[in-house]
């Protein structure tokens, strides 16, 4: 397994969905990677059933026709504006071999020795959906706090502070576990959040928001392909959607709410990196 398609942010857009399953058919690719914020924005009197009815009712019947069609593997995570409350239905449908979860976990892509990790986690937003809110690295402190933070669970919702996302482990301790897990030189990363201070975490004004400690591993450990999403607009700001750190090519194709951005990439030969057209 080498070839792959990758895509991020869809908010629950269903046309990218189906465009991009579609896209894996015709182009016969061994995997299909999603980046994180899977599900439409938690709104409505109850957002935790809304994302949970969507994966239900729309992404699980997606998912079986492509599955029964002999579509091939597909390895998902959730993002910051998805709610952790709706891992029970993402992992009933992992084993119904639907998808694989990777989010903290290394899992071994084939006889060639790759594996693929993920990391749902992003440096504190200023939004209000905070399940997967972590501090960067110790001293860090978010540059702009949120005014509400929500977390989710099996009661629903409930209010929260900084100081219970402070007391757990940042993203840099993720990080480390995370590749204690297998070898990094044979790792295809997935991170939501982009590493800091590159053309992947630009937002309004220039301004980069993405991790600290994710490019100080990145720079340090150099596996070769690290792919994110999480900075809707930066492949606009920055003009790019890929840049090297070192050995690593890193990836943000930009979200895919408003219609599919997508990348076929080849784990063995990662070289330049261009958005698809559907159909061409």
């Amino acid at each position: 397994m080498t070839r792959i398609l990758f895509a991020t942010d869809l908010h629950g857009n269903r046309q990218a969905y189906a465009e991009l399953l579609s896209e894996a058919e015709r182009r016969a690719v061994q995997g299909v990677v999603l980046g994180g914020d899977l599900l439409p924005h938690g709104r409505g009197s109850d957002p935790v059933a809304g994302q949970t009815g969507f994966l239900r009712e729309i992404l699980r019947p997606t998912l079986e026709a492509f599955r029964d069609r002999g579509g091939c593997r597909v390895f998902a995570m959730l993002g910051n504006d998805d709610f952790s409350a709706c891992l029970p239905e993402l992992e009933r449908m992992e084993r119904d071999r639907l998808w694989v979860h990777v989010h903290r976990k290394a899992v071994a892509l084939g006889e060639e020795g790759w594996s693929i990790a993920g990391c749902s986690f992003v440096p504190v937003t200023p939004f209000w959906i905070s399940d997967f809110d972590r501090f960067d690295h110790p001293g860090w402190w978010p540059p702009e706090a949120p005014d509400e933070i929500l977390l989710s669970g099996p009661q629903g919702l409930r209010s929260a502070s900084l100081d219970e996302l402070l007391s757990r482990p940042t993203i840099q301790e993720e990080i480390e576990r995370l590749a204690r897990l297998s070898d990094p030189a044979r790792t295809l990363y997935v991170f939501h959040t982009p590493p800091h201070g590159t053309a992947l975490d630009r937002m309004a004004g220039g301004v980069h928001v993405g991790s600290l400690a994710l490019r100080r591993f990145l720079e340090e450990r150099q596996p070769p392909l690290s792919l994110h999403g999480h900075i809707h607009e930066s492949p606009a700001r920055s003009g790019r959607i890929a840049e090297r750190l070192g050995q690593t090519l890193a990836v943000n194709p930009g979200a895919s709410l408003a219609g599919l951005r997508a990348v076929e990439l080849d784990l063995d030969d990662p070289g330049e990196v261009e958005l698809l057209t559907p159909g061409e």
